[in-house]
């Protein structure tokens, strides 16, 4: 796994904080803002890449809690540095019942903390090259990338940040969210 050398962000929001504005681009090319989530809690997952494999069981791991998290009417929501044709692809391949969102600027994970550079390994730079030309082409100094930190933010109906994981390994990441919603709700923190 490619290893942080820096983050490139100085953002740093703390629980109880309003998240910053953004505005996204969603499957349908449609834009959208925080102002457009709020009312209900909602979870906003950053991943780096679509149909790497890591990515692949994170969003997979989503789908899978998806109508859980819809029975505390919990919204869920994929961002990425990928395009719109490529979200696409990704979401009707593993079946997302969730909307994947595109952040064309970078500017959302820069202002949320979590862009940061990566160094990548011999066999990383490899597996880009052939895998993933798009990403690969990004490399710069032989073997580092910028892009984004894997990490969720869970947010409650107002835009107040409940819960954050930053550099999240992806096995069991959804249901730990799925169950710090639970705990959250059974507390009426925020909700």
């Amino acid at each position: 796994m490619a290893e942080i050398t820096k983050y490139l962000s100085q953002s740093d929001i703390e629980v109880g904080a309003k998240v910053p504005n953004f505005r996204l681009l969603d499957m349908n090319d449609n834009s959208f803002t925080l102002k457009d989530i709020l009312g209900k809690p909602a979870v906003l997952y950053f991943y780096p890449l679509d149909n790497s494999s890591l990515c692949t069981e994170e969003a997979c791991e989503f789908r899978d809690v998806y109508d859980e998290l819809q029975e505390l009417d919990c919204a869920v929501y994929g961002i990425s540095p990928d395009d719109h044709e490529s979200h696409m692809q990704f979401s009707a391949k593993y079946e997302l019942p969730f909307q994947l969102c595109c952040d064309p600027s970078e500017q959302m994970m820069k202002d949320y903390g979590i862009w940061a550079e990566f160094l990548l390994n011999q066999n990383e730079i490899e597996r880009y090259r052939e895998n993933f030309p798009k990403f690969y082409a990004q490399v710069y100094d032989e073997n580092k990338i910028q892009t984004v930190v894997r990490s969720t933010f869970l947010i409650d109906k107002n835009g107040l940040l409940i819960r954050k994981w930053v550099d999240v390994r992806p096995f069991g990441h959804a249901s730990s969210v799925k169950d710090q919603l639970n705990k959250s709700f059974n507390f009426e923190i925020g909700f």
